[in-house]
């Protein structure tokens, strides 16, 4: 790992790298342990904390299938900022007392699962796609914890 430093977005920390030359940014409070070597860092040429960050960044909003709008309770905002981090973009315009309007970018359909612990805590408007997707997971999950004569 050769690091260019530490970047804060959307209030969440993260270490830019070259990992075998490859530009990645990690969470900083997911790192858990890590090991010093005994060699200087190994940048790329004219690449800076800046540029790498920017062109990381630009490359993760350009790179999503899918945005979901919906709304979430107030109660709930800061665990989804905690969960979507960057993938979230809150409209600070739409806000009431029971809730904020959101997007969240998501790379496949099947990525809104990670919806489902919000319960109700979060309505999705649309796309339609998403919101059938979602209804049917909940109908398969509740399928499957139906009483029956096995349980």
């Amino acid at each position: 790992m050769d690091p260019y430093g530490l970047l804060a977005k959307a209030g969440i920390w993260y270490l830019v790298a070259d990992c075998a030359r490859v530009p990645r940014m990690y969470r900083l409070e997911r790192i858990t342990t890590w090991k010093e070597v005994d060699r200087p860092r190994r940048i790329r040429e004219n690449q800076t904390l800046a540029t790498v960050a920017a062109a990381l960044t630009a490359q993760w909003e350009h790179n999503h299938a899918i945005e979901v709008s919906a709304t979430i309770d107030q109660t709930q905002i800061e665990r989804v900022q905690r969960i979507f981090g960057q993938r979230l973009v809150q409209d600070d315009h739409e806000e009431s007392a029971t809730g904020r309007k959101v997007t969240i970018r998501f790379l496949h359909l099947e990525d809104v699962r990670a919806l489902l612990p919000f319960g109700s805590a979060i309505t999705v408007h649309g796309p339609t796609e998403a919101r059938a997707h979602l209804r049917d997971l909940a109908a398969d999950l509740a399928h499957h914890y139906a009483l029956s004569s096995t349980s």
